[in-house]
């Protein structure tokens, strides 16, 4: 789980971001086609990690019933 959010920050920090990174590069292929690929799917995922924690953050400075259904 992630730490909670420093003063005006939305989305990951950049450590966060790093650790993630390290992570998913644990290992990388020879095969430049097969580290293309990898590369491609390690963008992805970091942005849809950074995405879902923007939207937490926003959704916590959000006042309740501020959302209206139109």
């Amino acid at each position: 789980m992630a730490p909670p959010p420093v003063q005006g920050q939305v989305g990951l920090t950049r450590r966060e971001l790093e650790r993630e990174l390290a992570w998913m590069l644990r290992s990388v292929p020879d095969n430049p086609k097969e580290f293309v690929k990898l590369f491609t799917q390690t963008v992805v995922a970091l942005m849809d990690k950074n995405n879902e924690a923007i939207a937490r953050s926003l959704a916590q400075r959000e006042p309740p019933g501020a959302r209206g259904n139109g």
